[in-house]
This record gives structure tokens, C-alpha cells and sequence, in this order.
């Protein structure tokens, strides 16, 4: 595989994953834990994608989205 194919299959990856995320938390009330559990899975979706720099892009974005909708 290509470091070209390689960074194409991680940037899905993490794009997936970010998507995952964001409709997992998306919608629902901000109820106590909810932010602390949305940051526990942020954190295990870094570390499962190898903390790479796109992926970090995509889950502050996501992560974005919901404190924006939250208010």
C-alpha cells in the first residue's frame, strides 16, 4: 500500500468515526455526565485512530458542533 492509499484509509477512518460521534450526541439533552462521557469517547476514538492529526481535526469539530447545538 502507498503512503498515499495508507493516509486515505485513516482519513475515512476518522471520518467515520467523527461522524459516529457527533450523531451519538447529537440531539440529546445535556443531562449530568453526558459531556464527561462524550469526552471519554473522544478520547478512545484518538487513540484508537493512533492520535493522528486529522483525526484530531475532526473530532474538535465534532465536538464543536455539539457545544454549539447544546447552547
Amino acid at each position: 500500500m502507498t503512503k498515499r492509499e495508507k493516509q486515505a484509509v485513516e482519513a475515512k477512518a476518522a471520518w467515520c468515526d467523527s461522524y459516529i460521534f457527533y450523531q451519538k450526541y447529537h440531539g440529546h439533552p445535556v443531562e449530568p455526565g453526558m459531556w464527561k462521557a462524550a469526552t471519554d469517547d473522544f478520547a478512545d476514538i484518538l487513540q484508537k485512530n493512533h492520535n493522528s492529526t486529522i483525526c484530531a481535526r475532526l473530532m474538535l469539530a465534532a465536538f464543536s458542533l455539539l457545544e454549539e447545538e447544546s447552547r
